[in-house]
C-alpha cells in the first residue's frame, strides 16, 4: 500500500482515505503537539464544565412511574460465570418481567450511586458505569411491552429520581416491528431499551472528538445491561439495525446533538 505523507502525521498515513468516517478518525485524532498549549486537568475545573455536568440528567415533565430499588439479591452469579453464559439471545419466553427486574436493570445499568456537592455551587454524579468526563451521554429509554405493574408505553429513565416519566402511552410491539428494527422477532421482547447519547454535551467540552466518546459511553451501558441481565437470567440482544429518525422522532431527539446510538430487546428466556 502507498504511503503518503500529512502534515499531522510525518510517518504517513494510508492514501486511501476517501470514505467520511475515514476522514473523520483523521479529524479526531489528538496530535502530540497539544501537550504543549493545553492542559486537559484544567478545564475539568472551569465553571463551564461544572454547568456541563451539573446539568447532566435529563428530567422529563411526564406522568412518573416509581421503580424499586436495585435488589442485588437477585444476582446470584459471580462475575466469571456471568461473563462465560453472556451472548445475544433473539428469542423470548411469554413471561413479563417484573418491576424489581426493571428496577434492578436500569439502576446498575446506568443509574447515579450518589450525588455529591463539593460546593455549594457544584453538583457530581457518580454512576454505576464509566461516563466521559462525568457528563452522563446516556440516557435510557425503556419501551415496556410487558412489565407487571407498569402500562405499555415509551417511558425516560430519571436516574436521579429512579423512576419512570412516561413520554408515550401504548403498546408498541407493531410500531417496533414493522417500521423500526431490521430484525422483527426483536419485538416479541418484553421489554426495548433505546438507548441515546447527548452528543452535543460531549462536544462541547471536548470538541468533535466528543462523538468518538459518546459512542465508547454507549458501549459501556450495553455492557452493563448485557451483563445484569444475564445475571437476572434474562435474554438480550442489541442492535444498530434500526430507523433512526423514527426513533429520534418518538423521542423527541434532534438526531445530531442527541439521538439513538442503540437499542437492546430483553426478556425472559423461553
Amino acid at each position: 500500500m502507498r504511503i503518503v505523507k500529512h502534515s499531522r502525521f510525518p510517518n504517513g498515513l494510508p492514501d486511501h482515505r476517501e470514505s467520511p468516517e475515514e476522514e473523520y478518525h483523521v479529524i479526531i485524532r489528538t496530535r502530540s503537539s497539544v501537550k504543549g498549549f493545553y492542559k486537559a486537568n484544567e478545564a475539568q475545573y472551569s465553571d463551564w464544565v461544572q454547568v456541563l455536568t451539573a446539568e447532566a440528567p435529563l428530567h422529563l415533565d411526564a406522568p412518573m412511574v416509581s421503580l424499586p430499588p436495585a435488589d442485588t439479591g437477585l444476582l446470584d452469579l459471580p462475575l466469571h460465570q456471568v461473563i462465560a453464559r453472556r451472548r445475544s439471545e433473539r428469542s423470548y419466553g411469554a413471561r413479563p418481567l417484573s418491576k424489581i427486574e426493571l428496577g434492578t436493570l436500569l439502576t446498575l445499568a446506568n443509574g447515579v450511586r450518589e450525588v455529591l456537592r463539593p460546593s455549594a455551587a457544584t453538583v457530581a454524579y457518580r454512576r454505576y458505569v464509566p461516563s466521559s468526563g462525568n457528563l452522563g451521554s446516556v440516557e435510557i429509554y425503556p419501551v415496556v411491552l410487558r412489565v407487571e405493574g407498569i402500562d405499555p408505553g415509551i417511558y425516560h429513565f430519571d436516574t436521579i429520581g429512579h423512576h419512570l416519566a412516561q413520554v408515550s402511552p401504548g403498546y408498541f410491539e407493531s410500531w417496533l416491528r414493522e417500521a423500526v428494527l431490521f430484525q422483527p422477532e426483536l419485538a416479541k421482547a418484553a421489554l426495548v431499551l433505546v438507548l441515546t447519547s447527548a452528543f452535543g454535551r460531549l462536544k462541547a467540552k471536548y470538541g468533535p472528538r466528543g462523538y468518538k466518546l459518546g459512542v465508547l459511553d454507549a458501549g459501556h451501558v450495553s455492557q452493563n445491561v448485557y451483563l445484569i441481565a444475564t445475571a437476572l437470567g434474562l435474554n438480550v440482544c442489541s442492535t444498530a439495525g434500526f430507523i433512526d429518525e423514527r426513533l429520534d422522532a418518538a423521542l423527541s431527539l434532534d438526531g445530531l446533538d442527541t439521538a439513538t446510538s442503540l437499542v437492546m430487546a430483553i426478556g425472559a428466556r423461553p
